[in-house]
């Protein structure tokens, strides 16, 4: 099976996974903030031993969230640089009902060892709160998006895309915590061009601020950008495993 029809099909389970009576659903706290860093192992269009830092803020005011994401990642290898990626992402969530939303965000990113100069994207859609409660909180999310893509090598890529998005957090216990989330981003201008992007991350408490944290970031292009030379295409996936400390508030 396709990585495409794989995640369509992930997102189609969630929606089978909703249970047939209204969850209670649980409050978050009014604001969180975390930061974690780690060691990484890269494989995919480079192979290294690096370093990654991610820091995500959220605030909510009544129906309103907002959520700020950053992250990088930075190596070298033999005294010369390897690895060099950064992730910026902003979000607005606003509640319609009690499990329903809508969202508008803004991302951008860079990553030239993938053959990214830089790339913009700017969506909006809904949220399904198939579940929340005090064990799980299950989100299934569609919308449309559009990107701007500036190539490394070759011409650029704008295009509009559908976003389809499905996230699972399982509270272990009151700290510890299992997170995955997979995002499906078909190009609908070009039927072989899609995206697949996945997070896997395990949380085990430390003391009452801080955390061990185990991530497993994969991230899939069907049809990825030429390499330096111009004369072939880069891999189509890059896979970021990474183990650290998360401090939280």
């Amino acid at each position: 099976m396709r990585l495409g029809a794989a995640a369509v099909s992930c997102i189609a389970l969630a929606f089978s996974a909703a249970p047939v009576r209204a969850q209670e659903v649980k409050k978050p706290p009014p604001t969180e903030l975390t930061a974690d860093l780690g060691i990484v192992d890269v494989s995919g269009n480079t192979s290294t031993s690096t370093i990654s830092t991610n820091q995500r803020y959220i605030r909510r005011l009544r129906t309103w969230e907002f959520k700020q994401d950053i992250g990088l990642v930075y190596g070298k290898t033999g005294g010369l640089e390897s690895s060099n990626s950064v992730r910026v992402g902003l979000r607005a969530d606003y509640d319609l009902a009690t499990h329903f939303a809508l969202y508008g965000l803004t991302a951008f990113d860079r990553n030239p060892y993938a053959g990214i100069r830089s790339r913009f994207a700017e969506g909006a859609g809904g949220v399904w709160k198939a579940l929340a409660n005090d064990r799980d909180q299950l989100n299934v999310e569609g919308g449309y998006q559009y990107t701007q893509q500036r190539n490394l090598v070759g011409p650029d890529h704008n295009f509009p895309a559908l976003r389809l998005a499905s996230t699972w957090k399982h509270s272990i216990s009151k700290a510890a915590s299992f997170f995955q989330g997979v995002e499906y981003l078909p190009d609908l201008q070009d039927s072989k061009d899609y995206r697949v992007n996945s997070e896997t991350d395990i949380i085990a408490p430390l003391s009452a601020h801080t955390a061990m944290k185990l991530s497993y970031v994969v991230r899939f292009a069907n049809e990825p950008p030429l390499n330096a030379a111009g004369t072939a295409f880069l891999r189509k996936t890059d896979r970021i495993l990474s183990a650290g400390i998360q401090v939280a508030y």
